[in-house]
């Protein structure tokens, strides 16, 4: 395919994407569809509307207590859309659309980077076309922005893990864009672990190249102290703890260490959540945010380590609902009740078809044997997420909404093995000669 053609393919895909997305969000917004009010919208836009209006980072209604339950990164790209274009919901979620298309473009570029220009047209219309990225693109909340980062932190490492010598400047850049997808969503926090053991096993049998992988550890970490760790600092002096966000203390809490309770006790999930969370409430309003969380942080660690069966089950079932869940969220947003029957069993199928190619388009590239660091770093970013975003908070069609960011990565490698088949399936050029 000339290079002409492949950009008025590219273009095409992009223009459909963008167009037919920003029609759907505009409809919901005419329909009153979209969510605010309930949910997790609140908790952004509340800060958001604080930092737009007041330049603070504070709770919405708290008579100017610190926010320590969320994270700034989303409040602060909403607040900068409100100071663009006034307190519109609907001016974010259009700039939402545009950030989902360069998602898709930023897939075309991967995909084309690891294999072929044509692996990377299939790798933006998948994109373009996964349910769930319309979904995400068209909610008030972290996953559109966050897809849009993870996918860059996929990008940039393997860049990274591809070089024999990378350069200082890169891993700093790698650590610069894992720091802006934590900020978005906290789970990336202890990625930078996985970075530094891909660099330890790199270097391990290269015993003379040590102060290499000392400087490369120190401009990955450089970025990520001064950002990450200097929002650590600003917590311990506003609300009195070291912890990045309150929010790991109150999944731990709410949802993990209740489902361990509700399992070992044979009590409804709901009822249980409800009552643990009454106990923990009662004297906050003595305690400093730190103190709260810190304390949901402290139980609900006790519980799950005194019940490790339980909480082994608990993750594995959340795991499960993050990777086969599709009753829920898409078909509530087309206005239909959660899957059933026939619509379940399609949208099953389709869902196994594409796991089926992403497994065997990894399996074609470690059967190639090259640059084989730089995908176990891409595809290791995709598990991270998946596994430490499992658990019981991931029922209920939350799981779909978790799996959301990890789709492009994913989609990079079911377009390779679908360029591949395709390639096996077209005739060899001596073949047509003969013919």
């Amino acid at each position: 395919m000339r290079a002409t053609t492949r950009w008025w393919i590219l273009g095409a895909i992009l223009l459909v994407c963008v167009v037919g997305r920003g029609v759907w969000v505009l409809h919901l917004v005419h329909t009153h569809a979209i969510v605010t009010t309930t949910g997790d919208a609140p908790s952004y836009l509340g800060p958001a509307h604080e930092l737009a209006d007041h330049f603070r980072f504070v709770a919405a209604n708290s008579g100017g207590k610190p926010e320590f339950l969320r994270t700034p990164g989303y409040p602060l790209f909403v607040a900068a859309v409100f100071r663009a274009f006034g307190n519109s919901t609907t001016a974010v979620l259009l700039v939402q659309v545009l950030i989902s298309g360069l998602t898709v473009l930023l897939a075309y570029f991967v995909a084309a980077r690891m294999w072929s220009p044509n692996a990377g047209l299939i790798a933006a219309l998948l994109t373009a076309i996964e349910p769930m990225q319309s979904v995400t693109t068209s909610t008030l909340l972290t996953e559109c922005l966050s897809t849009l980062l993870l996918l860059a932190v996929a990008a940039v490492g393997y860049e990274v893990f591809r070089r024999d010598d990378p350069p200082l400047p890169l891993l700093a850049l790698l650590g610069f864009t894992i720091a802006a997808v934590t900020f978005v969503r906290p789970v990336t926090y202890y990625l930078p672990i996985f970075v530094i053991v891909l660099l330890l096993v790199r270097y391990a049998r290269r015993r003379d190249r040590w102060m290499d992988l000392v400087k490369l550890t120190a401009a990955l970490m450089v970025p990520l102290v001064l950002l990450v760790g200097g929002w650590q600092v600003r917590n311990h002096e506003r609300v009195g703890s070291w912890r990045f966000s309150g929010i790991e203390g109150k999944n731990l809490y709410t949802y993990r260490a209740a489902a361990v309770i509700a399992r070992s006790t044979h009590a409804p999930f709901v009822d249980v959540r409800a009552r643990m969370t009454q106990q923990i409430v009662k004297g906050a309003g003595t305690r400093t945010e730190g103190a709260y969380y810190g304390r949901m942080y402290r139980e609900g660690s006790h519980i799950i380590f005194t019940h490790p069966r339980d909480t082994i089950i608990g993750e594995i079932a959340g795991l499960a609902s993050e990777l086969f869940s599709v009753r829920y969220k898409f078909f509530q947003y087309l206005g239909r009740p959660p899957a059933t029957g026939a619509t379940l069993f399609v949208a099953t199928a389709l869902l196994l078809t594409f796991y089926a190619l992403v497994i065997y388009g990894a399996v074609l590239v470690f059967r190639r044997r090259r640059e084989i660091m730089a995908h176990v770093f891409v595809l290791g970013v995709a598990v991270y997420v998946l596994v430490l975003s499992a658990g019981p908070e991931a029922f209920g069609g939350r799981g779909e909404r978790f799996r959301a960011p990890i789709m492009p990565i994913l989609i990079l490698y079911a377009a390779h093995a679908i360029h591949e088949l395709w390639r096996a399936r077209r005739p060899a050029p001596s073949a047509i000669m003969a013919a």
